[in-house]
């Protein structure tokens, strides 16, 4: 019993000192994050939104994080807006920034953070080759931002990436958020252009539905590849059921049974 409470108490011991060293290192790294989390936000606030020799004002909000870019250095013209914004992905949310000028168009769009599948939802950020910026986020180049914003699948412009749609979409989610907000906070004269609120919500696709599955014709030749050696052929059961199956004999008169075949589903990625 002694030593079950003393073999508890070291575990105690080392649970506290563990604990004390991770929040002690976070303490010490959370600035560290922060600062870089700040100058990749910089770095990307120019890329979005090029030609502000004014500079950039940060906006009033707690709650959205958005800039206002001038083209003068006395900070007497506007030159657009830039704003971080967040939609659900496949498996991650994704955070956006987004640059738009005076007219709600879009002049820049960078992935902030996402975590993606990799192979297939990442490659909303991927670079081809002899190309200098990724392929997905350049196609939002000029377009509007006051308008609806949705992948092709959905009747939009945006080519989605290849067995990633939920990703894609959740791109053009977070940019017509964002504009919404931006609207939201800094009211009726952000654009040069009325905007309709209901013309930008983004699209909520309809739940695709389950196709039946067809299966394949089920042949004797087709049974002595997987159940071989059957010299008494094959015979189905249960026929009109749901799950019907095959018994195999090794004898004509189908006296000795030898095994069985049988079909089974499974749900993969894009299909059955």
């Amino acid at each position: 019993m002694r030593n079950i409470i003393k073999l508890a108490a070291i575990l105690m011991i080392y649970n506290l000192i563990a604990g004390s060293l991770l929040s002690f290192v976070y303490i010490k790294t959370k600035p560290v994050i922060e600062a870089n989390k700040m100058v990749k936000a910089l770095e990307g606030i120019i890329l979005v939104l090029p030609g502000m020799d004014g500079g950039f004002e940060p906006g009033e909000s707690a709650e959205f994080s958005y800039w206002t870019g001038y083209t003068d250095a006395e900070k007497g013209k506007l030159g657009g807006y830039v704003f971080i914004s967040t939609a659900e992905g496949y498996s991650s949310t994704l955070e956006i920034m987004a640059g738009v000028d005076l007219d709600g168009v879009i002049t820049g769009v960078k992935v902030l953070f996402h975590q993606e599948t990799p192979g297939l939802g990442d490659k909303i950020e991927e670079i081809k080759a002899d190309e200098s910026d990724p392929w997905f986020t350049r196609q939002f180049l000029g377009k509007s931002s006051i308008e609806a914003l949705s992948v092709t699948k959905d009747g939009g412009t945006i080519d989605a990436v290849s067995g990633a749609t939920i990703s894609s979409r959740a791109v053009c989610a977070a940019i017509s958020i964002g504009v919404m907000k931006l609207l939201e906070v800094n009211g009726g004269d952000t654009f040069t252009r009325t905007v309709d609120l209901d013309a930008i919500t983004p699209v909520t696709p309809p739940p695709e539905e389950k196709k039946e599955t067809e299966l394949v014709e089920v042949t004797d030749e087709l049974l002595a590849e997987v159940l071989p050696d059957m010299a008494g052929g094959f015979k189905i059961q249960d026929e009109n059921s749901e799950s019907p199956y095959w018994a195999g004999y090794r004898d004509s008169g189908k006296s000795q049974p030898g095994g069985y075949a049988f079909i089974a589903l499974g749900e993969g990625y894009v299909s059955n």
